[in-house]
């Protein structure tokens, strides 16, 4: 029962934070702002659970609530601001303009399903094990996976992190235009960044074993899925008419994960 509840808890707060942000996309007729809010809605969703823990709980936050907070926060937080840098006062994202443009009804409903709420969904997926550690809160203290879990998150997000800030030193540079970066952590992987992401996530469920209910796997799970299958695929098709460098990057260098370029 207080799976539901607290469950049910984040899904409206989600719901209408993201509600929000759509009126806002409708303001200034732009959806991409839903990928700005992608970390700031698990930071929020994060202090919703220990909200509701405070309401309904006499007992003390246990360190494992505050860390995986904190560390959601770090996380969310860098990823929004970075992301509202790159896209706040641009262009429309040229995934949003296009179905904006293919649209054969009204967008503004349509977005709002098809893109927010889409979001919203996979938010609540992925939230699993920071979930898991506000039901169910370590009373001993911190164990070997919780360290582990820390770990893992620091590595990630130095990697995302450092792949950010090489592309958009990279990017700054106007004689790269149209270029391709290979080099950094580039050079290992076409998509440090989502690797770094990816392996936060993996952190977080790492660090929610202690709880003793392993329904967090589905996280890192989503997000290898969300990447490899979703959003790389997206952004690698216009590519190479855009670089002809591109594609020979394809074959020289791992889609995802770090490893030496390829024969």
């Amino acid at each position: 029962m207080d799976f539901l509840v607290m469950l049910g808890f984040i899904i409206a707060v989600n719901w209408l934070c993201l509600t929000l942000v759509w009126l806002i996309s409708l303001k200034i007729k732009d959806v991409g702002i839903v990928d700005i809010y992608w970390g700031i809605g698990f930071v929020i969703m994060a202090w919703a659970c220990l909200l509701f823990n405070l309401q309904g709980n006499t007992s003390a936050i246990s360190q494992s609530q505050w860390l995986i907070n904190i560390m959601v926060t770090i996380w969310g937080l860098r990823l929004s601001f970075h992301l509202a840098a790159r896209n706040l006062g641009k262009e429309e994202d040229y995934r949003y303009a296009a179905m904006r443009k293919k649209s054969a009804g009204d967008f503004r409903i349509r977005s709002y399903f098809k893109v927010f709420m889409l979001q919203g969904f996979l938010q609540i997926l992925i939230i699993f094990p920071v979930l898991a550690i506000h039901l169910y809160p370590s009373a001993f203290g911190l164990s070997l996976f919780h360290y582990l879990g820390i770990a893992l998150w620091a590595i990630g997000f130095v990697y995302e992190t450092a792949a950010d800030i090489q592309l958009v030193k990279f990017r700054s540079d106007s004689t790269n235009h149209n270029k391709v970066l290979n080099t950094g952590l580039w050079r290992f992987s076409r998509h440090p960044n989502y690797f770094g992401d990816a392996l936060q996530w993996l952190a977080f469920f790492v660090f929610s074993l202690p709880t003793g209910h392993y329904w967090g796997i589905i996280s890192p799970l989503m997000m290898l899925f969300i990447f490899l299958r979703l959003t790389i695929r997206l952004l690698e098709k216009p590519q190479t008419n855009k670089r002809p460098e591109y594609e020979e990057y394809i074959k020289s260098t791992n889609i995802f994960f770090p490893g030496l370029k390829k024969d």
